[in-house]
């Protein structure tokens, strides 16, 4: 029970790591808000967790007024934040020659503008309590400029290190107002972010991803789920400003 009466908000949470974080928060003690587009996926989580207790909000993120929601929401429920993971997004490959700006707006919009835009409605109301926990989903992409399948993935590196600066930056900002900021950053995690259209399709493609990984094997979304928990709870109370790499020794190589 290590986050035990603590309110979190997890964006993303109707699938992949979004969902794996949900379901290992409700089980570790916290009350929920979550949130996503995908309004049958998030009812299906909330269903699994309990309704009663959790809340739901559907809408997307890159939105001001949803963000907003989500702040007025976990508050008029439960009269606190303490926690915000910050995990919506998207996976991009295409070339710099061949990007349309709406392509690259709609990158930048899920991946990056939704975190501004959910930090600007939660942090007021840890600075109210003088503590909080915030996590950001970056990615080993914001290390290194990472390729896939031939194609380029330039953009979504740029918006995982926006993640990863966006977390030094408000974790120096606030570490005397209680507010600790933090990141993870995972290697290969089987989800379906690629939106691969076939099974066999997403299959073929993890497969081949496993033969960059030094450990032998791609990553669960339950062991990110792990790492956000340790970032979140007070377990990792002298911990902030950290970009806590989950990838299986993908960068040690």
């Amino acid at each position: 029970m290590r986050l035990q009466d603590k309110v979190a908000i997890v964006t993303g949470a109707a699938s992949g790591i979004g969902r794996a974080t949900a379901i290992l928060f409700a089980r570790e003690g916290a009350r929920l808000i979550l949130n996503d587009i995908d309004e049958p996926g998030l009812n299906a989580v909330l269903s699994q967790i309990g309704k009663d207790t959790h809340r739901g909000v559907i809408g997307s993120v890159t939105e001001e007024d949803t963000a907003r929601r989500l702040a007025r929401d976990a508050m008029a429920a439960f009269g606190r934040i303490d926690v915000l993971v910050n995990n919506a997004g998207i996976h991009v490959v295409r070339e710099v020659t061949d990007m349309t700006v709406e392509e690259w707006d709609r990158l930048m919009d899920i991946n990056l503008k939704s975190m501004f835009l959910c930090c600007k409605h939660v942090i007021p109301h840890m600075l109210a309590k003088k503590k909080g926990s915030i996590v950001n989903l970056a990615s080993i992409s914001s290390f290194i400029g990472q390729e896939m399948e031939g194609g380029s993935t330039f953009a979504y590196n740029i918006t995982k290190a926006g993640a990863r600066q966006l977390t030094t930056s408000l974790a120096s900002r606030y570490a005397p107002d209680g507010i600790r900021v933090n990141c993870v950053c995972p290697g290969s995690v089987e989800t379906n972010i690629l939106k691969r259209p076939t099974k066999e399709e997403r299959d073929a493609f993890w497969r081949q991803a496993v033969q960059g990984e030094p450990i032998g094997r791609n990553g669960q979304p339950e062991e990110i789920a792990n790492a956000i928990l340790f970032l979140a709870s007070d377990e990792s109370s002298f911990v902030t400003g950290c970009p806590l790499i989950v990838d299986g020794g993908f960068l040690s190589r």
